[in-house]
């Protein structure tokens, strides 16, 4: 039968590996001023390896802020790719018109922070699950068989991180079924674990299933 919904929501977080249950906690990571990409919450996102090296990006964008490719063509044997740091889930950044401290659940690119007057820094920061071990719930862009979910194969996300792929600053990015690769050289971002078991959309041999992935290990900084 077909998956009642078609709409993806980007990673969403929920249990941790051998179903223990996820603290939700989030670390902080500092954002330029004036990053050129713009950040949707549940994307995943990396450290920059060109640039603004260090600083957080979106890398749902298919190039990201870098100039790496992210999304569907990201690549953990790219040169001067780094790891990812883990999920972004909003930030914290001065406005830089009204001076008023501000939370926020999406960025546009080339927003420019306001001085921070407690750090004096224009920095933002990034909210980020970063715990390696974190599982998250993705949409299948396409279906997903069982035996797609064992061996060594790796998948990335959809390219998004454009206004286009969010709803109300959320990310609707799904995982790219195409992109799916041999852990090791070159691999993909993810490793697809299971399905959800959503009684409305477990569907794996159509589109638009809720399958349980978490980031391949190389792929994410505190798991090599």
């Amino acid at each position: 039968m077909a998956n009642a919904s078609s709409t993806g929501f980007g990673l969403r977080a929920t249990m941790t590996l051998g179903s223990t249950p996820a603290t939700q906690g989030l670390s902080e990571y500092p954002m330029h001023s004036g990053h050129s990409k713009r950040f949707n919450q549940n994307d995943p996102c990396s450290k920059q390896g060109a640039n603004d090296t260090g600083y957080l990006q979106d890398a749902a964008h298919g190039t990201m802020a870098d100039g790496l490719a992210g999304g569907q063509d990201w690549a953990s044997n790219t040169t001067n790719v780094l790891p990812f740091a883990g999920v972004w889930n909003g930030c914290f950044f001065i406005n830089s018109t009204t001076g008023k401290p501000t939370f926020a659940n999406t960025v546009e690119a080339s927003t420019t922070f306001g001085t921070d007057y407690n750090t004096g820094s224009t920095d933002g920061v990034g909210f980020v699950s970063d715990d390696p071990h974190q599982e998250y719930v993705v949409k299948a862009d396409a279906a997903l068989a069982i035996s797609a979910m064992a061996g060594d194969l790796t998948y990335n996300i959809e390219d998004g991180g454009t206004t286009a792929k969010q709803t109300s600053g959320q990310s609707t990015v799904k995982l790219n079924v195409a992109s799916a690769a041999a852990a090791g050289a070159g691999q993909a971002a993810f490793i697809a674990i299971r399905s959800a078991n959503d009684p409305e959309n477990k569907d794996l041999t159509a589109a638009n299933a809720n399958v349980i992935v978490k980031f391949a290990p190389g792929s994410i900084g505190w798991l090599a």
